[in-house]
């Protein structure tokens, strides 16, 4: 080692010079290959893992988009729907239609005397549902009954309306000096038709019971 050392101190300048360059280049060279490569490597995989997590980002962004504009449109249709069973139930539900009719006579001052449920009718995309209705009350109070059994939320409509004095051949007012009628009529209910109404003559579903 001494005899190395002795060699390298009579060395001229420019060896000198040359020398100490050359063992900076190795050692450079050294340390690029056993530190700067593997910084490199990871510079490369984190740029590579942040191109990845950018492409996740904004297909992330894109979905959540698309699902908050599906969410809102599926609010918008169940609300729709709600509005539509609303006029036109998908089920009869006699028993709230009546309570109804009773309850709208009860706010018109009129007496129902007789509620007579008939034969639902199926149609093309629905089916009708018939209640014959006999109430009596005052001129005023069987017109605001009418009006009041056109505003419900369900379609009704109203047919075969006959009004009578209360008593054949009466014509004297009430006590309260309204002409007291006995009105005879039928309101019709609408549902949505569970399946299309088969046209006359045409053969049964396969399953369906003849």
């Amino acid at each position: 080692m001494n005899e190395l050392l002795d060699k390298i101190l009579r060395l001229k300048l420019v060896a000198k010079v040359g020398l100490t360059l050359g063992v900076m280049a190795a050692v450079g060279g050294i340390y690029n290959f056993m530190f700067l490569a593997d910084l490199q490597d990871e510079i490369s995989a984190a740029q590579t893992q942040k191109t990845q997590l950018t492409t996740e980002r904004a297909s992330y962004e894109k979905r959540k988009t698309e699902y908050l504009a599906y969410r809102n449109e599926l609010t918008k249709l169940m609300e729709e729907q709600r509005e539509i069973l609303k006029v036109l139930p998908n089920k009869a539900e006699l028993p709230t239609f009546l309570n109804s009719l009773q309850e709208q006579a009860e706010l018109s001052g009129i007496e129902v005397q007789s509620t007579v449920p008939q034969a639902e009718v199926p149609e093309d995309l629905y089916v009708r549902i018939p209640v014959k209705l006999e109430v009596v009350g005052s001129y005023h109070g069987v017109t605001k009954f009418f009006r009041n059994i056109s505003e419900l939320p369900r379609i009704v409509n109203l047919e075969n309306v006959s009004l009578l004095p209360e008593k054949p051949g009466a014509g004297e007012p009430d006590s309260s000096g309204r002409m007291r009628l006995r009105a005879k009529f039928v309101t019709v209910a609408y549902r949505f038709q569970d399946q299309p109404a088969a046209a006359p003559g045409a053969a049964p579903a396969p399953g369906a019971t003849p």
